[in-house]
């Protein structure tokens, strides 16, 4: 029998081989040198809002939704997260009999967003629970009891995102905005700010790469002139000390961003 018979059925692999090389898989600490960008630890990254008709945002609607044009919608950038936001209401509720109105939320990351992750079209589940995250943080500001048997939709879109926490914060903020653009009645607006946990600092607004490092993150809502904390989020452990100072020091980054946009919005009506 010939030892030279080829089996085309296989691929046969070279003579000579070499030990592939892989991609490094260490990351670069962002607090080598101080924050990449040159913030200090307790300071947001630059805000921008505008509030008026989104075009854009009819596209992103659902079935549900009227082919009317939104009662309020928003704009909100902070660093490189952009999210808008358009708000729907007050009309007919899904209870005929309510007493009290309510406040739904849907939110959604653009495919294109997130770094973290490829996203499709269809609903994720981190998703949805972030739309009753953004309910339960909002809802306490509006005076659902002045709109009997209607309902209010928030729908928000995440054009562009860098951090989690830091995402649904900015979020917060445009959803308060949309809201005050489409004149719903309100107790006080909510203003949202995120922090991470960097050894035994606390660092504000953090990034995608600084969260990525963080061995602890805090979110929090906060209605400033009402001075009533609407939802608040922890990921990871920390001290009670620990704890205690992230929540002081968000509800101060809170009235810090609640002045910026309460500023914008009043010189929008001039």
């Amino acid at each position: 029998m010939s030892t030279n018979v080829v089996d085309r059925r296989r691929v046969n692999g070279p003579a000579r081989s070499v030990e592939p090389v892989y991609a490094s898989t260490e990351t670069a600490d962002p607090f080598a040198e101080g924050r990449e960008d040159g913030r200090a630890l307790d300071q947001v990254r630059p805000i921008f809002m505008k509030t008026g008709p989104l075009s854009a945002q009819e596209s992103e609607l659902s079935s549900s939704a009227t082919a009317s044009a939104a009662s309020g919608s928003a704009f909100y950038e902070q660093g490189k997260i952009r999210v808008s936001c358009a708000v729907y209401g007050p009309r007919q509720g899904r209870k005929s009999n309510a007493r009290m109105g309510s406040f739904d939320c849907d939110f959604r990351y653009a495919p294109f967003s997130c770094s973290w992750k490829r996203r499709s079209h269809v609903k994720a589940a981190d998703e949805k629970e972030i739309s009753l995250m953004l309910e339960h943080a909002i809802a306490p500001a509006i005076r659902v009891e002045a709109y009997p048997k209607a309902c209010i939709d928030a729908f928000v879109t995440v054009i562009e995102s860098d951090g989690r926490a830091a995402t649904i914060a900015a979020a917060i903020n445009c959803i308060s905005a949309a809201l005050a653009d489409a004149g719903i009645e309100m107790y006080d607006s909510v203003a949202g700010c995120s922090m991470g946990l960097r050894g035994s600092q606390w660092v504000a607004d953090c990034t995608q790469a600084e969260e990525d490092v963080s061995s602890c993150s805090a979110l929090l809502a906060f209605m400033p002139s009402a001075d009533e904390i609407t939802y608040i989020l922890q990921h990871g452990k920390s001290t009670p000390e620990q704890t205690d100072q992230a929540v002081q020091t968000c509800t101060n980054l809170c009235t810090r961003v609640y002045a910026v946009i309460c500023r914008y919005l009043q010189s929008s009506l001039e």
